[in-house]
């Protein structure tokens, strides 16, 4: 279920900040100051970041927003740990539906599962139309609920 190509490191880099929009990182700066926020967006090459809700650790100041350019940046840190993996979820979808494998794509980059080329599905939920969307709106909460517990999934 992979992807049928490998990426350009490039490519898996924007991949990866892709998937921590919306979560809580930390930023250490090279002047050795580290900063911490929820990552609302950046810009790739360049490597700016927007973050919110962000804290200077120490407790030196606290910012509803703050960007961060690339140069500045020497380290990007994930403390939190993605509920949401595309592969394992793809694989899951599969075998709790009985769809067909070829119906189901993986795209890593995205952090998105397609099935049947018109249903996306992100940790965010499930984009697109048709009688299968709420199935697949349930199998989703029921997997995120599972890997929130520290379940077995199947």
């Amino acid at each position: 279920m992979a992807a049928a190509y490998a990426a350009s490191p490039s490519r898996r880099i924007e991949g990866e900040l892709a998937k921590l929009l919306g979560r809580r990182i930390e930023v250490a700066l090279t002047s050795g100051r580290v900063y911490s926020g929820v990552l609302k967006g950046y810009d790739y090459p360049s490597l700016t970041l927007l973050l919110v809700d962000a804290e200077e650790q120490g407790g030196s100041g606290r910012y509803p927003l703050l960007i961060l350019t690339g140069n500045v940046i020497a380290e990007i840190r994930v403390r939190e740990v993605p509920l949401f993996d595309a592969n394992e979820f793809a694989e899951y979808l599969v075998r709790r539906l009985g769809l067909r494998p070829d119906a189901v794509k993986v795209h890593e980059e995205a952090g998105a599962v397609i099935v049947y080329n018109t249903i996306r599905v992100t940790e965010g939920g499930v984009e697109g139309s048709g009688g299968l969307v709420p199935k697949i709106s349930f199998v989703l909460k029921e997997y995120l609920e599972k890997k929130r517990r520290g379940e077995k999934l199947l």
